[in-house]
């Protein structure tokens, strides 16, 4: 409402055919120049806080609103501001949200990036990234500040965590990714979504899961394995029953192979092998049954063969319905002992357990591999042991090895799911 008040004004001064006093003048000028100092403090608060569609005279145009709350309003073809982040992008990238709704650029290599100027702590702040790679085969990363949880980046499909880092690839022959990235706490965690791409819920997910599953998994659910390392085998020699290759460090009692090419040494192609001991970093040798309680007998031979480990698909057949029970590690002893803290009540002989590490970077893991499945062999007591792999629902046959390490010295934790088993496994066979 305007302060402005003319009443004070005497409309009919002066009055005609009579001498009046120059009082009444300089009353009427001193209303008047009050009205007009009014007048003109409101037209300069005006000024300062109205929208405009184009900028006054001597002045430059900002419709900044500052957070100002605007309700029931109808819109009509309202539009989003964009920002061209550069063509050859490369190493930290910095992400401006107050420059533009959607902002755009080309890789070049791999890039970090950093965000900043998002919108207040109890508002919904929002950048949509438009990315693109200048060829289908570029081999790029799209890392992101790892002190800040972007929640919902494990979903999607081109996630990999890279030392230690969450980042981002390209998908198989795409050349563009678009994201939505919005918070409502000034960044402090960040919601991600693709707008041109699925989630991870939605298509295949990678990686082995506990039978049991993991808390998501539904009905349907369809995990594939990791890649896994095709070995060449040279000779096959009498006797030891010895398989020998480049390099064994990728295998374990229990392994399954099957053998492709020009096979020899009394191997075949249409049978199922099991790793039983893996003798030296050269040589291994094979069973015919997962009790791995003997060899397979071997002829002397040599060529070029290629021992296959089996990859499986995991289908889920119902909901995940088990109990993630955390607890902590006391220590380790040989031959292969993990002694627990606390109580065993939850731990049962063939459920499935996972290792993880704490955020100490030297943590000692005891010689077990963070993330992996396995699968309880024995307990008892304290003490239990687990294997890598499992058959008919029975773990084993070997033993994880760990290291020994004293109480007050191991850095890790487990997880064992307590449940049903919802997953069937299906091998894929090799070429």
């Amino acid at each position: 409402m305007s302060s402005i008040n003319t009443n004070s004004l005497d409309v009919n001064y002066p009055i005609p055919g009579q001498n009046n006093n120059t009082q009444g003048f300089r009353n009427n000028f001193t209303n008047i120049k009050q009205n007009l100092d009014i007048a003109g403090n409101e037209i300069s608060d005006l000024q300062n806080k109205v929208v405009l569609k184009s900028a006054l005279a001597n002045s430059t145009l900002n419709n900044d609103m500052a957070n100002t709350l605007i309700a029931n309003a109808s819109t009509l073809q309202f539009r989003a501001t964009t920002y061209n982040l550069g063509n050859a992008l490369i190493g930290n990238v910095k992400i401006d949200c107050s420059l533009g709704d959607v902002q755009y650029g080309t890789l070049s290599g791999n890039i970090t990036l950093d965000f900043g100027s998002w919108a207040p702590t109890n508002t919904e702040g929002h950048v949509e990234l438009n990315l693109a790679r200048a060829n289908a085969n570029a081999d790029v990363y799209i890392f992101f500040p790892s002190d800040t949880p972007f929640r919902s980046i494990e979903l999607l499909e081109n996630y990999v965590l890279a030392n230690n880092t969450p980042a981002l690839t390209f998908p198989y022959n795409s050349t563009k990714m678009n994201l939505m990235l919005t918070t409502t706490d000034c960044g402090n965690s960040i919601d991600i979504s693709p707008s041109n791409r699925p989630f991870k819920s939605t298509s295949i997910q990678y990686g082995v899961p506990p039978s049991t599953g993991r808390l998501g998994d539904t009905n349907g659910t369809i995990y594939m394995p990791d890649s896994v390392t095709q070995l060449k085998v040279t000779d096959t020699t009498t006797g030891t029953d010895v398989l020998t290759v480049s390099d064994t460090s990728s295998l374990y009692t229990g392994m399954s192979l099957m053998f492709t090419g020009s096979v020899f040494g009394g191997v075949n192609t249409s049978n199922t092998y099991y790793v039983r001991n893996v003798v030296s970093n050269t040589t291994f040798t094979i069973s015919d049954t997962t009790s791995v309680a003997s060899n397979t007998s071997l002829s002397s031979a040599s060529g070029n063969m290629f021992a296959n480990p089996i990859s499986y698909i995991y289908v889920a057949v119902d909901d995940y319905s088990a109990n993630a029970v955390n607890r902590s590690i006391a220590n380790t002893a040989a031959p292969n002992i993990i002694t627990v803290s606390g109580t065993t009540a939850n731990l049962v002989v063939n459920y499935p357990i996972q290792f993880t590490a704490t955020a100490n970077a030297n943590a000692n893991t005891c010689g077990l591999t963070v993330g992996t499945v396995y699968y309880i062999k024995s307990i008892a007591g304290n003490d239990v042991t687990v294997s890598t792999t499992r058959y008919n629902g029975v773990a084993g046959p070997e033993y994880q090895g760990v290291t020994t390490v004293a109480s007050g010295d191991v850095d890790i934790d487990y997880t064992v799911y307590d449940g049903p088993d919802i997953f069937r496994r299906i091998p894929l066979q090799p070429f």
